[in-house]
């Protein structure tokens, strides 16, 4: 489950932009179940985390991973954990970034690698490492918790669409603007990802899963941006997707658990806010930023300020 930083849906192709930031991207979603009116809960990276993983939207001002009770949560994680799964997550700098870590583990992950994980020399920005190099240091670990002879889930958090911006000097974008430049990378990191992971012995059995934390205000038509909550949704396991789909129905990053569960045909108990999207219709999704909360369907969006 790859977790993208500020991957608004309006930065790909299929969905207008004429930039050409997210050629990957744009390509997979074409041999996937992809969601294309998919919304985040709120617009912070907290909210994501927390609405990805466990299936609650954007609780207005709570931050539920800072809880002074560490509260117990029924999610993706707890979820394949109780089904054998070895767990662990990935970030590219401060695991302890608004209590992650501690939530997490708390919460049925086993292991968090983070910025303390990784070789100085890579930690380039307060973001700590590269997106590509996360994934790289990845495959290793994710190889020998394969060779234990369990299934494993690990879910990633991109950061490198969140400033301070950092290009490496490997990688030449094709646009001149920093903002697109970035774009360009954590796409290229992506693609970077998928093709080390194609050549491991596990790639065939495995389900990849992309959203993001939030999307980016770029547009200004309300006063809650849309594309702030806009959000790719792919579902892609090329060996095991034969009859890829587009679906235009609403769905919620916090559908994200129980349609992994659908996919993966384990039994589960779903007492969050998320539902099945194979199973299930949404009439609407409802998301929350700076004080405002909107309830978007089909034809109209309300908003309250």
């Amino acid at each position: 489950l790859i977790i993208m930083e500020s991957m608004s849906a309006a930065k790909m192709s299929r969905h207008g932009n004429t930039d050409n930031l997210t050629p990957f991207l744009d390509s997979i979603s074409k041999h996937s179940y992809y969601f294309e009116n998919a919304y985040t809960s709120g617009i912070h990276t907290m909210n994501g985390i927390f609405s990805t993983l466990f299936s609650f939207p954007a609780l207005f001002r709570q931050h539920p991973m800072k809880e002074a009770s560490m509260l117990k949560y029924n999610g993706i994680y707890p979820t394949l954990r109780s089904n054998g799964y070895s767990t662990i997550y990935f970030t590219t700098h401060d695991g302890q970034f608004d209590n992650v870590e501690g939530f997490l583990k708390a919460n049925d992950c086993e292991r968090v690698v983070s910025k303390s994980d990784y070789p100085k020399n890579m930690i380039k920005t307060t973001l700590g490492v590269p997106d590509d190099y996360m994934f790289e240091f990845s495959i290793p670990i994710m190889n020998e918790l394969h060779e234990k002879g369990a299934p494993f889930f690990a879910s990633f958090l991109t950061a490198s669409d969140h400033g301070p911006y950092y290009l490496p000097e490997y990688f030449t974008p094709k646009n001149k603007e920093i903002k697109k430049q970035i774009v360009e990378y954590a796409d290229f990191s992506l693609q970077k990802f998928i093709n080390l992971a194609s050549k491991q012995k596990w790639f065939d059995n495995t389900l990849f899963v992309f959203v993001a934390d939030h999307g980016a205000p770029l547009d200004n038509l309300y006063s809650m941006s849309l594309n702030y909550h806009h959000t790719p949704l792919i579902f892609y396991s090329p060996k095991n997707i034969k009859e890829p789909k587009v679906f235009e129905k609403i769905a919620g990053q916090i559908d994200v658990f129980p349609t992994i569960m659908n996919l993966l045909k384990i039994p589960y108990y779903n007492n969050t806010l998320g539902i099945d999207l194979f199973k299930e219709e949404r009439e609407y999704i409802y998301f929350y930023a700076s004080g405002k909360y909107g309830v978007l369907n089909d034809t109209w969006f309300l908003i309250i300020d």
